[in-house]
């Protein structure tokens, strides 16, 4: 498992929340053919409304590969409007506990 982390931080509470609509709205049609096994989860703290966590988890690198390249198609040119200081980190699943 390939995991890949988007931590932004926006400048406004309603940016991010824009931010947000943007992928709730598009991601489920960029997703129908790609890969099964990916998944998209998105995270936003209560006391720190204008920070938005995106966790992507992939089965493969070729499935990492598409995502990105769909990101950069379809999702770039908003981060590139709203400004958002964006930090990601991306490697492979080393450890798992569970209850």
């Amino acid at each position: 498992m390939i995991t890949k982390i988007f931590i932004r931080t926006f400048p406004s509470t309603e940016e991010c929340e824009l931010f947000e609509s943007i992928l709730e709205t598009r991601w489920p049609d960029l997703m129908t053919n790609v890969e099964k096994g990916v998944r998209f989860t998105a995270y936003r703290n209560p006391q720190s409304p204008h920070i938005s966590t995106v966790v992507w988890e992939f089965p493969s690198a070729e499935a990492q590969q598409i995502i990105e390249k769909l990101i950069e198609e379809n999702i770039a040119k908003f981060t590139k409007t709203l400004s958002p200081k964006t930090v990601t980190f991306s490697g492979n699943l080393k450890l798992e506990f569970t209850s």
